[in-house]
């Protein structure tokens, strides 16, 4: 069960996130890219994030491609000289950081870990000895069940992916029409992510931060979508308010005295 006022802090070990996707599309004979937001939906899922960084040689092509969509996310990027060779210079930098965060914030009530690698096992004992909840995202293929075994829950980056294009076809099918903002500018970047989709994805995460709770209070929900979507506002998706936008979804999501819940 997630606390009330949990707070997050990610760690990606994103050189070796990247170079296992593309194991993956080699192996595949596909072009599989990192979708940032599914791994850092899944985080928000737990609570605030406090601390999201992600560690790598950005001076790289194959990592410099995913920096807007890191910095768009509030990702701070740690960037990492190749002073040596060896691997080990991120899993150490990593370690360090992450250590250091646990005892200079106290508040900190969960850890995620994004990597595969049994290195990082000795962190998450460290990090659950110290009391923090240690959730684990690693790729196929590249997943270390020695950390895993050490995780409090660990999960498979492609199941996340799997459960966002389900979403996302649900979406589809119950929103066919995205209803334009009239006030966005043209050119304004990439349109806003389909209300039905966010709205189910803040669902989630109030159902894992509070499963004894069939009803959640609308102000949470909206809450938990703000940290999805910090950007977010009704009058985009076209509504007056929060309520007239879930109104559209009363097929899958129920209201009810300024409560809501998944059908």
């Amino acid at each position: 069960m997630v606390a009330a006022g949990s707070h997050v802090a990610v760690y990606i070990d994103f050189d070796n996130v990247v170079i296992s996707r593309a194991n993956q599309a080699k192996a595949r004979g596909e072009d599989l890219t990192v979708a940032i937001d599914v791994l850092l939906d899944f985080a928000t899922r737990y609570g605030r994030l406090t601390i999201s960084r992600a560690y790598a040689d950005w001076s790289v092509t194959k990592n410099a491609d995913y920096r807007d969509q890191l910095v768009s996310r509030a990702v701070e990027l740690v960037q990492l000289f190749p002073a040596t060779k060896t691997k080990n210079g991120a899993d150490i930098r990593l370690a360090v950081d992450a250590i250091e965060d646990l005892y200079l914030h106290e508040d900190l009530t969960h850890v995620v870990i994004a990597a595969g690698d049994s290195d990082f096992v000795p962190l998450a004992q460290r990090a659950r000895r110290l009391g923090r909840i240690v959730l684990g995202v690693g790729v196929a293929g590249s997943i270390s069940r020695a950390l895993a075994s050490a995780c409090d829950v660990y999960v498979d980056y492609d199941e996340l992916l799997r459960d966002r294009r389900d979403l996302d076809v649900a979406a589809e099918r119950e929103e066919p029409q995205q209803v334009p903002d009239p006030s966005r500018p043209q050119g304004a970047g990439p349109p806003p992510r389909r209300a039905y989709s966010l709205l189910k994805e803040a669902l989630s995460g109030l159902q894992e931060q509070h499963p004894e709770r069939q009803w959640h209070p609308l102000s949470a929900l909206k809450t938990q979508v703000l940290r999805i979507e910090p950007t977010f506002t009704e009058r985009v998706y076209g509504a007056g308010s929060f309520s007239e936008l879930l109104g559209r979804y009363s097929s899958q999501i129920e209201v009810r005295e300024n409560r809501a819940r998944a059908r």
